[in-house]
């Protein structure tokens, strides 16, 4: 009788040797250590995982876009690792909407970055309660719209259609009935 199979032991020293070199991999990838951000419309989901209940987080882009810092709870984080495709933010525009539709140009306060005083051409928050900045944002081309909560970014090709996709999120009207 000659059977060919592994035995217990070598299984074990199998398994072993896959869960040290597992967590070595999971070790080193922290999503709380790391943002990524490639496409304009990632932008809330690659800071979400900065997130917890109860915290703010912004994104501040700064010295006309091309340096960058993330805040929590209005403390700089420099142990976060930030990779930012600074091209998605050259000549950007954010803009918000009145209730009648016609848009207005956003100019962002100057932020205190490293205990000097910057001028910020971008800012992203989010809330301690979950929700987030919201605007119009144009980038290259493309008219970005951001709602405060769990909405898809929409993206178009024509403000107008991004004013009435932000106007009717932020604007609904709401009816009594008497």
């Amino acid at each position: 009788m000659n059977k060919k199979a592994f035995t217990l032991f070598e299984l074990m020293i199998v398994v072993i040797i896959i869960g040290v070199v597992y967590s070595l991999v999971l070790g080193t990838f922290d999503p709380k250590k790391s943002v990524n951000i490639t496409k304009f419309e990632d932008l809330k989901s690659a800071l979400v995982p900065q997130w917890t209940k109860g915290a703010k987080v912004d994104l501040y882009l700064y010295d006309r876009c091309r340096k960058s810092a993330i805040f929590i709870n209005d403390e700089i984080k420099e142990d976060i690792k930030f990779e930012l495709d600074i091209k998605i933010f050259k000549d950007i525009k954010v803009y918000k909407s009145d209730r009648l539709g016609d848009k207005r140009k956003i100019q962002f306060a100057p932020a205190l970055i490293n205990d000097k005083v910057h001028k910020v051409c971008f800012k992203y928050t989010i809330f301690p309660n979950g929700s987030s900045s919201s605007f119009i944002a144009k980038s290259g081309k493309k008219y970005y719209t951001f709602f405060p909560y769990f909405e898809q970014t929409y993206i178009s090709s024509r403000i107008d259609d991004a004013l009435e996709h932000y106007t009717k999120a932020n604007f609904t009207k709401i009816t009594v009935n008497k």
